[in-house]
């Protein structure tokens, strides 16, 4: 792109946005680099955000082209795991480049192209430069303000942190896929003809969110058609070049899709149903229904999708000069009201479906905030942030805000002495693992940090993982953890009690239960187990109380618990693991203080909380300095 001859954004915007980005993007990796001394494989899943680190695996595996390692040497030919290609392809290739540190690469590069889409978008609003920065940072910092403001925790407004933050791969990098879409639509709005190079954008822009998350997916599907049925006449749709034009786009995405569609049909269907993908049958598709209809005719929906068509209307009634670009932003408000019930009607499977009522509230203040933005700053022709004072202050504001939550974040964390000491042990035990040698190493832990940083550090035998980093089938997995149940001398009490279902302050969940087989277990109204009603009193009347959109409640029925108990009873006692490198949480497992055969606890490095073994011949590697 030629920046200079490029009147939407010049070399000077582009430049401030670089150095917008990096003050963003940076102080959280100078935090982390100055209170915690380990290793970068390990800040880049400790500092990620929330549970984004378990989709490293799938960086790992596209970038070695292993697509079904089992991290045991006695399984082979697993089924592939089922890849969001299009969302792991870059990050793959930079991590195959850049190794760990491609984690920090790929948030400056998603932090800067999310403030370059914003810009653009509003640039084709006809905002000046300054007021295009402006806005495309408050957008970035939104949720941050939500938090600065305490209200993380509020209904509906705490949702509107999916907007956008750096949680990886989603929305790190799947929501700029759907915002570049939006883009694209302003850009093609002001053409009177459209050409081939506009149909290629629209089919990769479509494979690249159907192959990440569906559900932007089938909301840019349904925009596409009600804009182009409102943008020509219904006769011109279907002329020759039109039909064309159209096959090229379904050429294009089907060529763009096939990798993801690959992996799709040969992946594990047990890893699937561990995703919450349920088969939908005419059952479960009323439930679904009955429900989404109950939800668009409660007050506060209706109360939204009336201003929202109000303020619509009232653009073309006042002539506003984005009025177009406006309604844009209002069709795909409306089809994101739609995806939901086509999809159903349509899909024989379905995941999460809370999904999509994320996404309406997320198109819906959007297409508020575009508007207000639009009517107070441009149709009024307010200038205020073409000056110097206003624009920068602003800029230093948002950004001290965004990093002063950073700060917080941290603050909570090195003051959290568990967390600190929990850190630093699980810092210390992936010395030792080097130390013995990743090839010797036979690791046995239940800390999902531990388990992703054996993955990515090409620990070859994992005796035990989660059912969210490997496509093992559900059986493979039972066994591993009856194995390791045994291993430590537990026996059937301990291993039920593991995953006894818990009452949580919404639903039920027990962490165990998630860690290792999360939607099979899911209990709603919509799904249990087996359509299982064999639950006690308490956890059945969660369970009825529990709507569609909240499937990842967790419960295992009662006869599942007597399936599990036979099995651990009935396990081959010469079928057994010889781990020499353990790590045991006492504050998360079931026993506090294992006594553990021809096991040596590392007395210099393990804490009140974290237990450290190695086997007897590794002995020396405890005594070690780390």
């Amino acid at each position: 792109m030629n920046l200079e001859k490029n009147p939407q954004i010049n070399l000077k915007n582009f430049l401030n946005l670089i150095f917008i980005t990096f003050i963003i993007f940076s102080y959280k990796w100078i935090l982390s680099f100055l209170y915690f001394k380990d290793d970068i494989s390990l800040k880049i899943i400790f500092d990620t955000y929330y549970d984004g680190y378990f989709y490293y695996v799938y960086l790992d595996a596209l970038s070695s082209f292993n697509f079904n390692n089992s991290f045991n040497q006695d399984i082979k030919n697993l089924n592939n795991l089922p890849m969001p290609f299009s969302a792991m392809v870059i990050p793959a290739l930079l991590f195959k480049i850049f190794g760990f540190y491609s984690i920090i690469i790929l948030e400056m590069l998603c932090i800067f192209l999310f403030l370059i889409i914003f810009f653009l978008i509003f640039k084709k609003l006809n905002f000046n430069n300054n007021s295009s920065i402006l806005f495309s940072v408050l957008l970035f910092v939104i949720p941050s303000l939500i938090i600065f403001l305490n209200l993380e925790t509020t209904k509906y407004i705490n949702i509107l942190q999916d907007i956008y933050h750096l949680r990886f791969a989603r929305p790190l990098i799947v929501n700029l896929f759907f915002y570049a879409f939006i883009l694209h639509l302003f850009i093609i709005e002001k053409k009177k003809e459209l050409d081939a190079k506009d149909f290629v954008m629209i089919g990769l822009l479509l494979s690249f969110t159907f192959s990440s998350f569906y559900y932007f997916f089938s909301v840019q599907a349904i925009s596409l058609i009600i804009y182009f049925t409102q943008r020509d006449k219904f006769y011109k749709l279907f002329t020759l070049k039109k039909v064309k034009l159209y096959f090229l786009t379904i050429v294009v995405f089907l060529i763009f899709s096939t990798p993801f569609i690959y992996f799709l049909i040969s992946s594990e269907p047990d890893y699937k149903e561990r995703l919450f993908i349920i088969d939908l049958d005419v059952e479960r598709k009323k439930v679904i229904l009955s429900y989404l209809f109950q939800k668009i005719l409660d007050l506060k929906f209706l109360v939204v999708l009336f201003f929202c068509t109000i303020l619509n209307y009232f653009s073309y009634r006042n002539d506003f000069k984005n009025k177009n670009n406006l309604n844009i932003l209002y069709i795909i408000f409306i089809s994101s009201v739609l995806a939901p019930f086509i999809f159903i009607l349509i899909s024989n499977k379905t995941g999460l479906i809370y999904h999509f009522a994320n996404i309406i509230l997320i198109t819906s203040f959007l297409y508020f905030l575009f508007f207000f933005i639009n009517y107070f700053f441009y149709e009024k022709n307010n200038n205020f942030f073409e000056k110097k004072i206003p624009f920068i202050s602003s800029i230093l504001i948002l950004i001290f805000i965004y990093n002063f939550n950073i700060h917080q974040s941290f603050q909570r964390k090195i003051n959290n002495e568990e967390y600190v000491s929990y850190r630093n042990s699980i810092s210390q035990a992936t010395r030792v693992i080097e130390n013995i040698g990743k090839e010797e190493t036979s690791l046995l832990t239940f800390e999902p940090t531990l388990m992703v940083w054996g993955i990515l550090n090409k620990i070859e035998n994992i005796e035990l993982l989660s059912g969210q980093l490997v496509p093992k089938t559900h059986d493979m997995i039972e066994n591993d953890l009856i194995k390791s149940f045994k291993f430590l001398n537990l026996n059937d009490e301990s291993f039920l009690n593991f995953f006894d279902n818990k009452i949580s302050t919404w639903r039920l969940f027990n962490p165990n239960t998630q860690l290792f087989f999360w939607g099979r277990y899911s209990a709603s109204i919509l799904k249990t187990f087996n359509n299982s009603n064999n639950f006690n009193l308490s956890e059945l009347q969660i369970i009825k109380r529990t709507t569609p959109l909240n499937v990842q409640s967790l419960a295992i029925p009662i006869e599942e618990f007597d399936r599990l108990k036979n099995k651990f009873n009935s396990h081959n006692k010469n079928d057994t693991i010889n781990p020499n490198f353990i790590v045991l949480n006492k504050t998360k497992f079931i026993i506090k203080e294992p006594v553990i055969k021809n096991r040596i606890l590392c007395t210099n490095i393990s804490t009140k909380d974290i237990l450290i073994y190695v086997s007897e011949n590794l002995k020396d590697k405890c005594k070690m300095k780390y």
